[in-house]
């Protein structure tokens, strides 16, 4: 069965206008059976609130939670029993925000998942009142993880293996609704992957489904040749490969989730994003096999960059080092993203997104401790990281060229190129960020 998973993020759900383009858009699509979804805007900032606070106190971000559910609500014709189904959810979460927590990270988890069981609902319902038959499909019964609470990494062998069970009903004419970002360990109690993890949800669920395309709705139509919110030249990008889309994931690109791509890349299913607030704009396509394979593709940038150097002179012709330095960082959590080496130091860039978990920092004194007992340490932070993405990068001289001259007038922290024919990356100040990303996409892309 050729099938589409699409899914629509939280400003595409925000309330009952968004949800009815959203509506529209797969009305449009007779091949979507499965539409996965974010919590409506706004609403897990203020669960996140709430379990900051611990559920104590918080009767006010209740209230403001059921009102953004209550004004799409309203609007439906066919309230009455979406009202008792929404109000049973509602009553569940003030339950779950009264109860005693033994396990912080685990109760956040569940009181996170209302926010997209509660937009699941509303969206079903949608469906149905412009013509279409649609339920819900609880996410936690498909989408298997392990218990990391709060950064869940999911069992893809499990997930396919339960998706499977359920393929009948996506082969019935019903259009399933269910949630992004959250699943379920095996204990059944309901995990996250993380915030932004709805993306990396639906290419999950459509490996599992071995569906054939992926949509990615958001509020831009397309990845952009660069932000276009720093740079008014920027262009949407009609079409590029995996490696490409990936790179741009990874060092910068907001609309894709860093790990969203990897099931799809595994699995061949074509990826397409677009605005679900102007369809007809088009958007990007991500393919094995685009058409154009240009030297360069766009530019990223990555604020907020931790710098960490490391020197020692018992690194001078000696073996070991290195594989020390990085079983102390792995002991501790601490996901490295970029390194350089000289004779006796070595610079390295830390990965935020995969070393900040429930507030921790990017290294922990813990860590830079024992480091200490064998090298000298030195971290600078206030850093972007700029990118070049595109394809051949390294193999042919003017690319490299044409990027240094263009950035002459500003100071480089580090520069990262070789390990990949996709990127060629480099450290400035934050301050001179912005300037940078202007002036390399006006000189090699505009």
């Amino acid at each position: 069965m050729s099938f589409t998973v699409a899914k629509f993020g939280g400003t595409s759900v925000a309330d009952y206008p968004s949800m009815l383009r959203c509506a529209q858009i797969v009305q449009n699509n007779p091949s979507i059976r499965l539409v996965v979804v974010s919590a409506c805007a706004g609403v897990t900032n203020r669960l996140a609130e709430i379990a900051d606070k611990q559920g104590k106190q918080t009767e006010s971000l209740r209230n403001e939670i059921y009102t953004i559910h209550a004004s799409i609500q309203q609007k439906l014709k066919s309230s009455g029993a979406l009202e008792l189904s929404l109000s049973q959810l509602h009553d569940e979460l003030e339950s779950h925000c009264q109860k005693a927590i033994a396990n912080w990270a685990a109760w956040r988890d569940e009181l996170l998942s209302f926010g997209e069981r509660c937009s699941s609902l509303l969206f079903s319902c949608v469906l149905n009142e412009q013509g279409l038959l649609s339920d819900t499909l609880d996410a936690r019964q498909l989408l298997k993880t392990n218990s990391a609470f709060g950064r869940a990494q999911p069992d893809e062998v499990s997930t396919k293996s339960h998706c499977l069970e359920q393929k009948q009903k996506l082969e019935s004419g019903c259009v399933w609704v269910t949630q992004g970002f959250i699943g379920s360990d095996d204990k059944t109690q309901t995990t996250t992957l993380g915030r932004g993890g709805s993306d990396y949800s639906a290419a999950l669920l459509a490996a599992g489904f071995n569906a054939t395309d992926l949509q990615i709705w958001t509020d831009v139509a397309g990845i952009y040749t660069t932000d276009p919110r720093i740079c008014s030249s920027a262009r949407a990008i009609a079409e590029m490969s995996f490696s490409e889309a990936a790179e741009l994931a990874t060092f910068g690109a907001k609309i894709l989730h860093p790990s969203s791509l990897a099931p799809a890349i595994k699995n061949a299913i074509r990826v397409f994003i677009g605005s679900s607030q102007n369809a007809a704009a088009g958007g990007t396509y991500i393919s094995a096999t685009p058409t154009t394979r240009p030297d360069v593709r766009a530019v990223a940038l990555r604020r907020n960059q931790t710098l960490v150097t490391v020197h020692s002179l018992s690194m001078l012709h000696a073996s070991g080092f290195l594989a020390r330095l990085f079983e102390i960082l792995a002991r501790y959590n601490v996901s490295v993203d970029l390194v350089t080496t000289s004779e006796v130091s070595i610079a390295l860039t830390l990965d935020e997104g995969g070393s900040i978990a429930n507030g921790q920092a990017l290294l922990p004194a813990a860590a830079l401790e024992e480091l200490e007992q064998f090298c000298r340490v030195e971290i600078e932070t206030g850093l972007s990281l700029v990118a070049i993405i595109g394809n051949g990068i390294g193999r042919d001289a003017h690319i490299s060229q044409l990027t240094f001259n263009t950035v002459n007038d500003y100071a480089v922290r580090l520069i990262c190129q070789g390990a990949s024919e996709h990127n060629l990356c480099f450290l400035v100040e934050d301050s001179e960020g912005e300037n940078v990303i202007r002036t390399l996409h006006d000189r090699i892309l505009s």
